[in-house]
């Protein structure tokens, strides 16, 4: 079934597809194409907004929020438990102990 015709005259971008997502009229970005078979394909990108009430509604971009760490915590754990670091290169390849000494530094000090 394809997209209705009220749908496809509905103001939205150039180069993007409207597509049936659940409830919603989805707005993708085509973004070039593809090579198959000895003919190209177009090729989509992401969705970049919705159709509803007949209007196109730009998807909002989510922000990150980023967190400040303090240095200090790090610094202070990190030299408390050296003698951790040089006792895991014992028994450990160089490398999987720096990697398992970082992972236990870093949740010990932001447990989740």
């Amino acid at each position: 079934m394809g997209v209705p015709l009220e749908i496809r005259q509905v103001t939205r971008p150039k180069n993007t597809v409207i597509k049936k997502s659940g409830s919603k009229w989805a707005v993708i970005e085509r973004v070039g194409c593809v090579r198959k078979n000895g003919s190209n394909q177009p090729k989509e990108g992401k969705v970049i907004g919705h159709i509803i009430d007949g209007e196109f509604i730009k998807k909002e971009e989510i922000k990150k929020e980023i967190s400040f760490k303090y240095y200090g915590d790090y610094e202070l754990a990190k030299s408390v438990s050296q003698d951790i670091l040089s006792d895991l290169k014992e028994v450990y390849t160089s490398d999987f102990a720096n990697h398992l000494y970082a992972i236990s530094l870093l949740r010990s000090i932001n447990p989740k």
